[in-house]
């Protein structure tokens, strides 16, 4: 595998065989992985990185391409509203990028309410004022934009 980082147990396990492989491309894998909710699945990335933002054209195309496939199977299977996509990847054990796909279950409440739920026990709600955020939202294209020259 290319980028390969040792020490990551994901870099190192990536040959193994797994029975819980849904599909897999040249850039990318999809698991079932039935942690969190019932039908929890993981897509991860074959290259190491621990950013979304270090994903090349390829590889966002790659990646994107089996969230959209697994999230219509979830959706299909449990009769789900939608799929939840949660990117985190700060843990200790897994400093590798990987994309959380949870089926939204008709008959439980919505995940933001756990989310930002604990989000807001640990930092206020912010209330940034419009015109800031019109200047931080200038400010980003400019820089994305000069990135792009």
């Amino acid at each position: 595998m290319d980028d390969y980082m040792e020490g990551c147990p994901t870099c190192e396990t990536w040959g193994q065989e797994r029975s819980s492989t849904i599909l897999e491309n040249n850039l990318a894998r999809a698991s079932f992985a039935d942690s969190y909710r019932e039908g929890h699945c993981v897509v991860t990335v074959k290259r190491h990185m621990i950013s979304a933002s270090s994903l090349n054209v390829d590889e966002h195309v790659a990646v994107f391409d089996l969230i959209t496939k697994v999230s219509k199977a979830l959706e299909e299977k449990y009769s789900a509203r939608k799929t939840y996509l949660l990117v985190i990847g700060d843990g200790d054990k897994f400093q590798h990028l990987h994309f959380h796909l949870i089926p939204k279950h008709r008959n439980l409440p919505s995940m933001g309410v756990y989310c930002f739920q604990k989000l807001f026990e640990v930092e206020p709600n912010r209330t940034t004022p419009d015109s800031e955020k019109k200047t931080i939202a200038a400010e980003l294209k400019g820089m994305i934009d000069s990135s792009q020259r």
